[in-house]
């Protein structure tokens, strides 16, 4: 987290991955979604939301619905020296093969199995509180691999209950979304679960573009992302 002259904390950094004329900290607790077409640049943006503060001593806690190797080779293209033990990972690709990453790995057999998310998640989130780590970036790669599995009904209690976790851990949760996928309805009634949406666009010329919507964020404009 940054922190103030005098100590106190005042955040999760993400100046240098959002605009400047968005939004330059997120409160503890906050909950962010990453929203946009699919093969937007979401996941990539989600990404290196997480790995903003790890250099600074934060911890990651990624829930993937791809193979726990992949995350951790995407994560390095933002933090080329990443420590085991400080990125715990609940790996629901349902893949077979034994993660060559075993420390700090959860699996679990479906995107489909919420409970078994569940109890993956809190336990390294224990694991995390043995190694005095606090600070944790929490991700969920991605909601719409979940609805692809289970009803939205499920879905929206399961996300309830997830960011209210990270709410009370005084985390910073970022998750991605789909909105041509899904109906709109179903789009609206997720990103409700949240406190600041993000949303993706191609421009004309194949540019990305952001939104940021939530938790006192500046300009509500659209603005290129480098």
């Amino acid at each position: 987290m940054t922190e103030k002259s005098d100590g106190l904390v005042t955040g999760y950094a993400v100046s240098e991955v959002l605009p400047a004329e968005t939004i330059d900290t997120l409160d503890p607790g906050t909950n962010v979604v990453v929203v946009g077409p699919s093969m937007s640049g979401k996941r990539s943006l989600a990404l290196e939301l997480l790995a903003a503060g790890y250099e600074d001593g934060e911890g990651i806690l990624c829930i993937t619905t791809t193979r726990t190797k992949r995350i951790y080779d995407d994560l390095k293209r933002y933090v080329p020296s990443l420590e085991e033990d400080r990125i715990g990972v609940v790996d629901c690709s349902g893949s077979e093969s034994r993660s060559a990453i075993e420390q700090m790995t959860e699996s679990v057999p479906s995107p489909g199995d919420l409970t078994g998310i569940s109890i993956g998640t809190a336990k390294l989130f224990k694991q995390f509180n043995r190694q005095g780590i606090s600070d944790i970036r929490y991700g969920l790669i991605s909601v719409s691999t979940l609805l692809q599995y289970i009803d939205i009904n499920t879905v929206f209690k399961f996300l309830h209950i997830y960011t209210n976790r990270v709410s009370e851990t005084d985390g910073l949760g970022i998750y991605t979304l789909n909105d041509d996928t899904h109906e709109e309805q179903t789009v609206n009634t997720i990103k409700g679960q949240f406190d600041v949406a993000v949303t993706l666009r191609e421009t004309e010329t194949g540019d990305l573009e952001c939104q940021v919507r939530g938790a006192g964020s500046g300009s509500r404009g659209w603005h290129p992302i480098d």
